[in-house]
């Protein structure tokens, strides 16, 4: 265990980000190596004069940065150097021991591995395919096209497979839609909370963001409308149905306002439906209802198979080319052969079944989560990945969250969702398809359960220096 004691003198603001700013400098300074142990809550706590609870939230913040992880009766270790993408979207589940880990939006069990020899055995016996092996269209092969037009129409939006632009996942689409759209400086709004991978892709391309205000069923066209009366808007990013991470679902009226102020400001839409196909939604894409508006994005990964990386973006009417160009900037092209097995698969059913599959199951854990903690304030739309668990007083997302993973449990805080500095809600979100079977995931819900029952220990109950 190292002898870390962090000079806070000239660090301002909350306590518990100054130790995590400060723990982050001398990673990056180099002054640690990756394996290093932390001093433990208690001994830190001492040699700073702060409570406890300060520490645990100062290394629950140091976690989410991806800066460090908890070990279960061992610890806090330094982990090996991060960048700003790993620090709010870890590449990988911690895999600690006796850790139930509830942060990925994992699929659950689809039946897609038993469907992937057989697909790799087809592309090898077809003496058609080297042709997978050069370089492609950059808005993708034809049929690869065409199967994304047919998966869309499954969704309810119907458009010809020439406005079709196949991307590496629903990220690499957004990226694609934010960059034809927008320039460095300019401001772009979303929901309050939202998926972090559109803050990753905002930084990258030097954009200014804002959270707008929602409800239970998601954002206000009220705060849209305010938002764009200050004439600096320059794009709308929203994900309507099965909201990440409040699983809210947009009702028809606002997609329908929300369509009618885009078009009296001229404001461009990236609407994220990544979800959709997993659920019985038959509310209208707002794609369908402002077309000359909107860039449309989806993809695979949570309703076949996150490895294949196909996704699809279909923008406004003459917008293919500069989707087609963003697509080639980024990586040229979508990778031909995983592309061409999940063209296969949408046409010849396989995509369908796996879907139906994933969507069983996900529905079967999402009950089994709401039989546990079903007794609290919590939120999850059938179909969703995961649900959003309001915490009763006196509980903080953060304290929750050092604590569920001190009972062996790894849940996301709101803060990771956040945009901007509004009051944010005391809420977590937990990903139930992602422990590895059903007993685990009941083992994880019911920590969290007799947690919540239990309350704040005393240390984080303890006023916060």
């Amino acid at each position: 265990m190292t002898n870390w004691t962090p000079d806070l003198s000239h660090r301002a603001g909350p306590r518990y980000v100054a130790i995590a700013d400060a723990l982050a400098a001398d990673v990056s300074a180099g002054r640690f190596k990756p394996g290093d142990r932390l001093p433990t809550h208690r001994d830190l706590a001492w040699r700073l004069g702060v409570t406890i609870g300060t520490v645990s939230r100062a290394y629950a913040e140091a976690e989410r940065r991806g800066l460090v992880a908890g070990e279960v009766g061992r610890g806090t270790y330094v982990r090996a150097a991060v960048n700003a993408v790993d620090q709010m979207m870890p590449v990988e589940p911690p895999g600690e021991a006796g850790l139930i880990d509830f942060t990925f939006a994992f699929p659950p069990a689809g039946g897609a591995d038993a469907e992937l020899g057989p697909a790799l055995r087809a592309l090898a016996d077809d003496p058609g395919n080297a042709v997978l092996l050069d370089y492609q269209p950059n808005a993708g092969r034809r049929g690869h096209r065409a199967a994304g037009a047919a998966w869309l129409a499954g969704g309810g939006l119907e458009v010809a497979p020439e406005r079709i632009v196949v991307t590496a996942g629903a990220q690499h689409g957004v990226l694609a839609a934010l960059a034809t759209l927008t320039r460095p400086g300019d401001r772009i709004v979303t929901e309050a909370v939202t998926y972090p991978g559109i803050k990753l892709v905002a930084r990258m391309l030097g954009l200014r963001m804002e959270g707008l205000a929602m409800d239970e069923h998601g954002l206000l066209p009220d705060a849209l409308e305010a938002a764009c009366k200050t004439n600096d808007v320059k794009a709308l990013y929203c994900i309507p149905t099965l909201q990440n991470p409040t699983t809210a679902m947009l009702p028809e009226d606002r997609r329908r306002a929300i369509a009618e102020i885009a078009a009296r400001y001229r404001l461009a839409i990236v609407e994220d439906d990544i979800m959709r196909r997993l659920t019985d939604d038959r509310t209208t894409p707002i794609a369908a209802l402002a077309p000359d508006l909107t860039t449309y994005v989806t993809s695979l990964s949570k309703t076949v198979a996150p490895g294949l990386r196909m996704g699809f973006a279909v923008g406004p009417e003459g917008a293919t080319e500069r989707l087609a160009a963003a697509v080639r900037t980024t990586c040229w092209m979508t990778t031909p052969l995983t592309a061409e097995i999940g063209a296969r698969w949408i046409r010849d059913g396989t995509a369908a079944r796996i879907r139906d599959a994933r969507r069983r199951e996900a529905l079967g854990r999402r009950q089994l989560a709401l039989d546990v903690l079903g007794g609290w304030d919590v939120v999850s739309a059938p179909g969703s990945l995961h649900l959003w668990l309001h915490l009763p007083e006196p509980w903080r997302a953060n304290d929750f969250t050092a604590e569920a993973r001190e009972r062996g449990a790894a849940i996301s805080p709101a803060e990771v969702f956040a945009v901007g500095r509004r009051d944010l809600p005391h809420a977590v979100r937990v990903c139930f398809c992602a422990p590895p079977d059903r007993d685990s995931l009941e083992q994880g819900l019911r920590a969290l359960d007799d947690l919540l029952k239990d309350g704040p220990s005393q240390a984080l109950g303890a006023a916060v220096v």
